[in-house]
């Protein structure tokens, strides 16, 4: 593929004490199809060997770009590599997972045949064996308008708030930042905002990133302060979606939400003494208040039932979680 003849993707790869797996990464991003690349590489503090491995990739492949930061978290990272970024199009890729050869030149090509602003390919759930610990809903819809994207983007099952994965036009990510202020999950409150401006989005069925998940990483370690971050960035994906008319299927969103909302609580709640996190404790059941004006027809009876419970007996919904 010539170089001179395809428009340049940058692709932002944050990196944090990634050793173990940085070289697979590495190596899979620079024998991508798609050579026309710009490869920007935010070293966020890292202490262990990262520094050696990407400065010998960066010799032998001058596309490569190396910025270092102070341990900022991802959000800073991944901002720094925006600013840097000079591609016509956006991609992600973390550290810690890898790509297929023809991850880029799909999603260019998706992209570019149907002349939209978003593409998606599917990714492959591993752990670090390479075994696959999830399979996720697959849908045979291939083209969406902005709208239909996002509110699947919004019920969080055929598109996924996660940055990697997709292709972006970069002047949709222009005036947008990852919240510096959230240690976790700020892809979530942040990738509704991009699709918002999204007129046109592809997506192929194809799996083509591989995500790995560690058993250090939040999903297996959700502790009862990172479930308030995530409890955060719920709130801010639903005062959005609150103040968004055109959105159709508003019940799936809405029981998404509650969904997500009740998991937090319940990981808070089973984690922490009474005297802990009551101000947390709080906050969340005085959000209850907006969701009691959907009927139980909407959100069905056991989110209706335990929306009511926690908000007007809070002591007994913990003592009804305490005992599941």
């Amino acid at each position: 593929m010539r170089m001179s003849s395809y428009p340049l993707i940058s692709i932002i790869i944050p990196c944090y004490n990634a050793e173990l797996s940085l070289s697979k990464c590495l190596n899979s991003v620079i024998h991508q199809t798609y050579c026309n690349l710009e490869i920007i590489i935010i070293d966020d503090g890292s202490t262990d060997a990262s520094a050696e491995i990407y400065k010998e990739f960066q010799e032998s492949d001058k596309r490569i770009i190396v910025i270092k930061q102070s341990n900022s978290g991802v959000s800073r990272a991944r901002n720094m590599g925006l600013k840097t970024a000079s591609g016509e199009y956006i991609c992600f890729v973390d550290s810690d997972d890898w790509v297929e050869p023809n991850y880029c030149s799909t999603l260019f090509d998706l992209l570019a045949e149907e002349n939209s602003d978003i593409a998606v390919i599917e990714a492959s759930y591993e752990d670090e064996e390479g075994n696959v610990v999830f399979n996720k809903p697959i849908s045979n819809e291939r083209v969406f308008d902005g709208k239909r994207a996002l509110s699947l983007l919004l019920e969080d099952s055929v598109i996924q708030s996660h940055p990697w994965g997709k292709l972006y036009k970069s002047k949709f990510l222009k005036d947008i930042s990852f919240p510096e202020d959230l240690k976790s999950f700020e892809d979530y409150s942040t990738l509704f905002k991009v699709f918002d401006k999204a007129i046109k989005v592809v997506k192929s069925n194809d799996k083509l990133y591989h995500y790995i998940q560690r058993e250090n990483s939040l999903s297996h370690n959700l502790s009862p302060e990172t479930a308030y971050y995530f409890y955060l960035a719920i709130m801010e994906v639903f005062k959005f979606w609150q103040a968004t008319t055109q959105i159709k299927d508003q019940k799936k969103i809405t029981k998404n939400i509650i969904r997500k909302l009740l998991m937090v609580l319940k990981r808070i709640l089973r984690q922490t003494p009474k005297n802990e996190m009551q101000q947390e404790k709080e906050n969340i059941r005085k959000s209850f208040k907006t969701f009691l004006k959907y009927p139980i027809t909407d959100i069905g009876p056991e989110y209706y039932f335990y929306i009511r419970l926690y908000y007007y007996q809070p002591n007994l919904y913990t003592k009804l979680i305490a005992k599941k």
